[in-house]
Order: structure tokens, then sequence, then C-alpha cells
């Protein structure tokens, strides 16, 4: 019994209730830190925020955009969102990202150039010069087939003949890619009238266009549309993929200004200098040569690898006159004719591609960063030359404190190349693989290891996939079937679950500090599906589902923390790749907009007091479009309202076609009646015509006939020779016709 007496005499001597004594508990095993692989390093590194606490500054670099994005793409940029929401939502950082989008560039110029050059040689058909074709199928297989000197098409398909295209393919792995191009361009040739005659062609003769006009393209606006068109499409494949959106999204073309202003500044710290062409170059050399810095962070053996440099200045860089080392990389390039320009204090030019992520970035995240991150081919020379160039402006001895790379992808073993035809684009692997599996597939190899996107793997996924639906599928089923007379109380067996969960989240713990290792995850997490199956089975009717509630809610915040949308129930991921099915407001706003939209209209129509067929105009519009293109259908109905039907998209796409064969069908038969009109009003033209003829008038044709009637009717022919008997009946049948024709009218 409590000693009460003591607990008096305690309170009595001192005046207040003492508190009890609290033991601490002690910690029994620390919990391991967050380590990431920094590629300034080579090793993981204890991450440690600039901000020492929760806020991470990251920029990453985003797409150039000038053509359809791949899967090269979407293993980088899912690889860093599933590691930016492991940071976020697993360990609580407040992180501000940004992403840039390249709109200036070599290789967007180039495209931007033939695309329109191109499209203008494709609306003058009528004008082609077939002679042009052929010389450009010369230049091309010169260039990169080495059959120099062949002037016709006779001579290119003879010397192609001859080539030995296996051997070919082994000493260049673009041959076949080139070997192609040609080949369609020569059997496009052989009939100029074939039908995708100008797509044949055009691998061969847009190198050929730009090279003879390129200079004489000069509108602002044909370098603008390419890149807008494709990061629009950049933007939806991300979607598609559920990428998170950066914080901040940052375009090449709206930072010229500062661009300037920051070589500016190099410029005067002595670590860049302008040629006489009006170009800019970074001082490697004066660079790597100062106490405080050190140039190639990121891959020092890459220093002085020319090709790589080559590369990383672009096709449209001018040869090395004025620059100091040949390793220096330019700043500011003066431009060329068929250039986009900006004035600058050392003429008309435009930036190089290093510095514009060096000053989008510091732009928003100051002088010092915590993570930059990319795919691995970007080491080297674009994000040493990002750091060697920032770091030369704020004088700073380190940029960036984490280089995150992410690892290449190859195809069943080879590097992705359209030369091999392993190319693949975000849009066709949407259309083979769900984005979850996409991402399962990311989540099953390390960030910055290698990817080998083979069959073997997606197998893997499949099979993963499916063992962990069946599992959400059995624990829902399982909960809605629970009883309440089965016995809350935990036996040994839910006991023996329970703790293996708990030794599973400290695994996986383990696992996101050891430089997010999903893999490892993933392993714990398929290991404890087995587990739970087991249990499931061990248990029959005596399953206590609060147990198995907890692993599948467990495991579906893994995989929403790495970004699969999960269930609002979170027992599970949604069956198929629903990946919006949760998403109210992006279901609703397309609807909400078309409303808004026809509201608009109607309403500026009765302001400007239009034609009643102008409304009726409006809402067939939004019947036969607006509407059908988010596949719901309005059937008009006498004396009623319109009947709605929602539709499936192939039922869109059959209605769509319908109609288009109906308004073809009724184009036809208009142009037909048309047709016809102006036959009889040509018949009725020649009829007055001819009405005006008087029947005596009718035969005074003198090259014909000689002598006539009193009624005018010829009696000889031009010979003199008298009328038979059956050609005057015809003549006299004419005659009478013609004074019926003629009273009729007059």
């Amino acid at each position: 019994m409590k000693n009460f007496g003591f607990s008096v005499r305690k309170f009595m001597s001192t005046g207040k209730v003492a508190q009890p004594k609290w033991i601490e508990p002690k910690v029994h095993k620390e919990r391991p830190c967050l380590k990431l692989y920094n590629s300034l390093t080579r090793e993981k590194e204890v991450f440690v925020p600039k901000s020492g606490g929760k806020l991470v500054t990251w920029y990453s670099c985003g797409p150039t955009v000038y053509d359809a994005s791949h899967m090269g793409h979407a293993r980088n940029y899912v690889s860093i969102d599933i590691n930016r929401r492991i940071l976020s939502d697993y360990f609580g950082y407040n992180v501000k990202f940004v992403q840039n989008v390249t709109d200036i560039d070599d290789k967007i110029i180039v495209r931007a150039r033939q695309n329109y050059l191109f499209d203008k040689f494709v609306s003058r058909s009528e004008e082609h010069n077939m002679g042009d074709v052929v010389d450009a199928l010369s230049v091309y297989v010169a260039k990169n087939m080495n059959l120099s000197g062949l002037e016709t098409i006779e001579s290119i398909r003879s010397a192609i003949e001859t080539l030995n295209v296996d051997e070919e393919k082994l000493k260049n792995p673009k041959f076949n890619m080139h070997y192609n191009a040609v080949m369609r361009a020569l059997k496009a040739l052989e009939s100029l009238e074939k039908k995708g005659f100008n797509d044949d062609i055009k691998d061969i003769y847009v190198p050929f266009l730009d090279s003879k006009f390129g200079s004489s393209v000069t509108d602002p606006e044909i370098f603008r549309k390419l890149p807008a068109y494709w990061e629009e499409q950049f933007d939806n494949d991300m979607r598609r993929l559920n990428v998170l959106p950066p914080t901040v999204t940052t375009r090449v073309s709206e930072y010229v200004p500062e661009i300037i202003e920051f070589v500016k500044k190099i410029i005067d710290n002595g670590y860049g200098y302008a040629t006489d062409d009006g170009s800019v170059y970074f001082d490697t050399v004066k660079f790597d040569s100062s106490e405080k810095h050190d140039y190639a962070k990121n891959q020092p053996w890459n220093k002085g690898q020319l090709d790589l440099i080559k590369e990383g200045e672009g096709s449209l860089t001018s040869s090395n006159g004025g620059k100091k080392s040949a390793n220096d990389f330019a700043l500011w390039k003066a431009s060329k004719p068929g250039e986009p320009r900006w004035i600058s204090p050392w003429g008309s030019g435009r930036p190089g591609w290093h510095i514009e992520c060096s000053v989008m970035a510091s732009d928003i995240l100051g002088e010092c960063m915590d993570i930059h991150s990319g795919g691995i081919d970007l080491a080297f020379p674009h994000h040493d030359n990002e750091m060697a160039q920032s770091e030369a402006c704020f004088e700073s001895e380190q940029w960036v404190n984490y280089f995150l790379h992410t690892g290449h992808l190859h195809i069943e073993g080879q590097k992705m190349s359209k030369s091999l035809k392993n190319f693949i684009t975000i849009d066709e692997a949407l259309e083979k693989y769900s984005s979850r599996q996409l991402r399962l597939a990311f989540l099953l190899t390390q960030w910055n290891n290698q990817l080998d996107f083979k069959e073997s793997l997606l197998l893997e996924v499949k099979s993963l996939e499916n063992m962990f639906s069946n599992f959400f599928k059995n624990t829902r089923a399982l909960k809605s079937d629970d009883s309440s007379r089965v016995s809350k109380k935990l036996g040994s067996r839910e006991k023996d679950l329970l703790s293996y969960l708990e030794k599973v989240e400290e695994d996986i713990d383990c696992a996101l500090c050891d430089n997010l290792s999903t893999p490892q995850c993933m392993k714990l997490l398929s290991e404890l599906v087995n587990k739970s199956n087991t249990y499931i089975s061990d248990a029959g009717a005596d399953v206590r589902t609060e147990v198995l509630v907890a692993v599948c809610k467990y495991i579906s915040k893994f995989f929403g923390i790495a970004g699969i949308p999960i269930r609002e129930d979170q027992l599970g991921w949604y069956e198929g790749d629903v990946r919006q099915e949760n998403n109210k407001e992006e279901q609703i706003l397309p609807y909400v907009q078309c409303l808004a939209k026809f509201r608009d209209q109607v309403r500026q129509f009765a302001i400007d007091n239009r034609d009643p067929k102008k409304f009726l105009e409006l809402t067939d519009k939004l019947r036969n479009e607006e509407l059908l293109n988010l596949n719901v259908l309005l059937d008009d109905r006498s004396g009623q309202g319109a009947l709605v039907k929602l539709i499936s998209e192939e039922e869109k796409v059959r209605i769509v076609e319908e109609a288009r064969q109906e308004t073809e069908k009724r184009q036809a038969k208009k142009a037909s009646e048309e047709a016809k009109r102006r036959e009889r009003e040509a018949k009725e033209k020649e009829r007055l015509e001819k009405a005006k003829i008087p029947p005596q008038e009718l035969f005074k044709q003198p090259e014909l006939y000689s002598e006539w009637d009193e009624d005018g009717i010829p009696t000889k022919d031009k010979e003199g020779n008298a009328i038979t008997k059956s050609m005057t009946k015809k003549l006299k049948k004419l005659w009478l016709q013609q004074e019926k024709l003629y009273k009729s009218v007059n």
C-alpha cells in the first residue's frame, strides 16, 4: 500500500505539491542521417542544408525544347521527382525547386530554320526544283557516308549498292540512320507524284535547304514558335508521368538582360574576355590557376576533352578564332545571319548554353544552393562550366553543395539512339506501359546508377504491380467483410506481423537515409507483402484486419511519397493507371472552361446585337465541337431539351468520322447541284441568245447555202445544187422550232 502519510508530510513541510520523479528515456539507437551521393566528391555525403533548418534550395536542369521528350528524359525527370518527393514528404524538408526551360539554343535555331524552310518548300510544290533535291542527296551521302563526287541518282544508287551495310554499321553507329534516309529519298525520286514524297526526302533535304537559305531566316517568331510548341508537349508528358511541377520555372528568353549583366561581372572579375567577332569567352586557364577556384569539379578527368567541349558549344559556334585556349567556352555568342539576336555591349548576339542556367538558378536561389541535379551526360562540360562561371561571377569557392546526377538509360543493353531503332518517346512508352509501371521501373533501379530498360525489367515490374494490387484488393475486401463477432484481441500471429512491420519501417528508414535507396525499399515492401499473405493464409477466418490495414496503409504511404497516386482511403493505389481520379478540379475544369467560353461568346454577341443566326451557329459549334471533344453528345429533340449522353473515346471517334463523311457528302451534293445550276444557266443563256434570231434569218449562212425561199428556208446549197426533199423536211422542222422560240420571247 502506498504511504500516503509520507505525501502529507512532504506537502506540509514545503507548502507545495511536488512533481513525482520522471525517468528520462534513453536513446538506444541513433537514427541514421541522410546521405546523398555527391558527384563533387564521388562519395555519399551527409546532407546538411545551408539554411540550417528545413529549407532546401534545389535547381534542376530542364529541357531544351526542340523535339519530343524521350525515355532518357523520363528516367531523369521521374527519378529526380522521386528524390524530391522523398526529401519533402518523408524527411520533411521544404524544397524550393527551380527548373529551367532552354528556349534559346543552337539545336532550336537549326530545327526552327529547317522546319520553316521545308514548310515553305512543301507549300510551293509546283515550283520544286528536283535538281536541288538530287544535289542535296549528293551532299548528304558525301558528308554522312563518305561517298563523294556523285552527281546523279544512278551514280548514288550504284555506290550505295556496293556498300557492305553490316560492316558500315559496325564502323559508324549512325550509318543505319543515314542509309535509311538515303534509301527513302531514292525511292521517292523514282516517282515525284508518289504520296509521301516530301516526308521521304525531308531528312536529306533540310540540311541542304538550311545551308543554302538558313541565313535568310530573320523573323524572331520563327525561333519562338518551335520551342513554345515543344515546351507545351514536355509539360503534357510530365503531367502524364505525374511529375510535380517546379516551384519556379525559368525561361532563357526572359532572362537575356540578366545574362548580359552576369557576363559583364565575369569580365570585370577578370575571368572573361571579348573577341573581335563580338563573342565573349570564359578564361578557363585564368580561373583554374586561381588559388580560390578549381575548374571541372564534377569530372576533372575530362578537362581538355575537345570532343565534349565542342559538343557543349553547339553546332553553330564559330571557329576557335580569338579564343585564348581551346578549353575556353562561350558566355556570349555573336549572332550570324539566320540566328536570333539581342543587343549587348559586345554587339548583337545570344547567350551561350552554360551561362543560361547559372543566371536563372542564381536569380532565384542566390549565390549558393544546396542541390543541383541533372543527367550524368551533363556533368561535363555543362555543369562544370556552370559552376566555374558562377563562382567566377560571385568570387565564391562553392556554388553548389551537392551535385546529384541521374544515371544513363539504355535500351536492351544499348544506348538509346534513332540510328539503332531503339529510340522511344515518352508518348510511345505510355502507349505500351502505364505511368505507374514506368515509375515502378525507376524505383527498382538506384537513381544514380545506369538503368537498362529491357523486357525482363518490365516483366518484373508487372509481376510486382500485380502482387501489390492483389494485396491491396484482398485487404480492402477483408476490411469490408470484417465482422464485429471476430475478436479484436491480437494473438501471436498478429503481434509477429506488427513487429515485422515495425522492423520494415526501420529498415526502410535506413535505406532512404542511404542515398535514397528505393530498390532496397521495394525489396523490403515485397517481403512485407509476402509475410502478410502468409498471415492471411494461416489465420483463415480469424484474420484481424486492423493489422493488415496498418500494413496496407504503410505500403500505400510509401508509394504515395514516391509519386504513385493513392486512393483516398489510403488502402492501395487505383486500379488501372488513373492518375487523376482523385483530383476533382482537373476533372471538372475542362467542362467549366467550356461553359465559361460559351457564356463569354453569347454575352459578346448580345452586346454586339448580332444576327440571331449567329447565336444558332454558336450553339451548333458547342454541340458539334466543344462538347464532343469532352466526350459529351447532345441529341437535339423536337419540342424538348437536348438529350445529354456521355460517350466513350471510341464512340467519339466514330461520331466525328460519320460527321466528316456527312459533311463531305453534303459538300459533294452542293457542288453537284451548283454545277447543274451553272449548266442550266448556261443553257438558258444560250437559248435566250438563240431566241433573238428571227426564223427567217436562221439559215442565212452563205458558207452553207446560196438560195432561200420567202421564209428563209434554203433551196440550194453553196454549190448551187438543189436541197433534197429529206433535208428540206429537216430544215423546215428546225425553222418551226425557231419560230416558236422567237415568238415565246419577243
